[in-house]
């Protein structure tokens, strides 16, 4: 099993409706290809785990790169892992402008953090996507 985690920026801030039809088209795409994963959105910035079979997710991050919705990509972490973290969602969504609406999530998300900010290599983004996932347990 392999995994990666991006971040990209969206052309422009998306809308609920816009946000919405992007999480089905993720869904499907995902279903269709046995990927599993993650998709964060905070301030028109993405931040995507996705986990299957190396290829399909190399394959599928670049399909992803040609969607003229977002642009800037950038690799942060990627590897091989064990067994999946999101094995029951073909795609997690979670708008963090939102994030004060949940009260589970809104103790984790502390004010100051930007998705952006994550670094290449960071493994503290993969701790950060698999914590997400177990708060929603």
């Amino acid at each position: 099993m392999y995994y990666m985690i991006y971040i990209s920026s969206a052309v422009k801030p998306m809308n609920y409706d816009q946000l919405t039809a992007l999480l089905q088209q993720c869904r499907d795409n995902n279903q269709e290809h046995g990927v599993s994963g993650m998709l964060l959105y905070q301030n028109g910035t993405f931040m995507q785990m996705l986990e299957g079979e190396k290829q399909v997710v190399l394959d599928l991050y670049h399909d992803i790169k040609k969607d003229d919705r977002h642009t800037g990509f950038h690799t942060v972490l990627e590897g091989d892992i064990e067994e999946r973290n999101f094995r029951d969602w073909s795609m997690g969504f979670f708008n963090m402008d939102k994030a004060g609406e949940f009260p589970k999530y809104k103790d984790y998300i502390k004010q100051n953090l930007v998705l952006s900010s994550f670094e290449a290599g960071s493994k503290d983004a993969y701790d950060f996507m698999v914590t997400f996932n177990k708060i929603n347990e």
